[in-house]
């Protein structure tokens, strides 16, 4: 069966804005109580770490905050670490897939469909949520950022054997780096690159902007996930604005895009992922 399914990751196949919500604020609270910094100043230095890596999920950002390091020197991982043992517990709590994710994902896979996951978010995090939900294998490629460079040797600071790190199934590629949705460009790239032409494919997101206008712009089959979009709440939205990577002109961009009747998706699902089945399986 000759069918290529994209899709978004993150509030596609995971609520990721609430996840990180949960657990940036368990060690966020943590890192304040144990260090009594103004919170206005812990955020602002957030923001400008993730800014400076590109990501909003910098796995060191408090070894890297100045505040903290005014305070506690090299030792600064020492005195967080209870706000990190914070940190791994809410995520170990609320990291899961939206509901029929993997039963969908089993029945495009048992008659044949291709499936690829296409993300903007980092390779680390990335690859760790892939292992732990259990999506290794029952996706078949996925295109994501490279990681950032660390100053630290992660050989040294990682428990296991390297290949655990791994994904065993699903093909990992990496994107250009730099580069970011939406982008015509990669997402045709990516559907010449697995043999498909564009006519046979299908593109899932939650994002207007970037995922449902990118594929509109490459030609290919646009799906808006509005049960992902829907789920964002203010209070979640306010804190990331907070500390995001994002750039003014990034979040005035997405915020024109957003206006109604802006951009008008071609299908839209209200209810869950399991809704791509009959669109995916009547491409052809």
């Amino acid at each position: 069966m000759n069918r290529l399914l994209i899709t978004d990751v993150d509030n596609t196949l995971l609520d990721w804005q609430s996840l990180w919500f949960v657990t940036f604020s368990a060690m966020a609270r943590r890192a304040l109580d144990i260090s009594g910094v103004d919170p206005c100043r812990f955020y602002a230095e957030c923001s400008a770490i993730h800014q400076r890596y590109g990501t909003s999920e910098y796995a060191f950002v408090l070894a890297e905050l100045p505040c903290l390091r005014e305070l506690y020197g090299n030792d600064v991982i020492k005195v967080m670490q209870p706000a990190i043992d914070d940190y791994r517990v809410a995520r170990r709590r609320n990291l899961a897939l939206y509901p029929d994710v993997l039963r969908t994902l089993q029945n495009l896979k048992r008659v044949g469909v291709t499936t690829a996951a296409f993300t903007e978010s980092k390779a680390f995090y990335t690859n760790y949520r892939f292992r732990r939900l259990g999506l290794d294998g029952m996706i078949d490629y996925l295109y994501s950022p490279p990681d950032h460079t660390v100053p630290y040797d992660l050989a040294m600071l990682r428990k296991y054997d390297p290949s655990d790190y791994d994904l065993k199934w699903t093909v990992h590629r990496f994107t250009p780096e730099g580069e970011l949705k939406p982008n015509p460009h990669i997402l045709l790239s990516i559907v010449t690159e697995l043999g498909f032409a564009k006519e046979n494919a299908v593109y899932l997101g939650d994002n207007k902007l970037k995922d449902v206008y990118m594929a509109q712009q490459a030609g290919v089959l646009d799906v808006y996930a509005a049960y992902g979009a829907a789920q964002h709440r203010t209070e979640q939205y306010e804190l990331l604005k907070k500390v995001t990577h994002w750039t003014p002109e990034m979040v005035a961009r997405e915020r024109d895009a957003l206006k109604p009747d802006a951009i008008k998706p071609t299908y839209t699902l209200t209810r869950s992922f399991a809704e791509i089945e009959p669109i995916v399986m009547d491409r052809l």
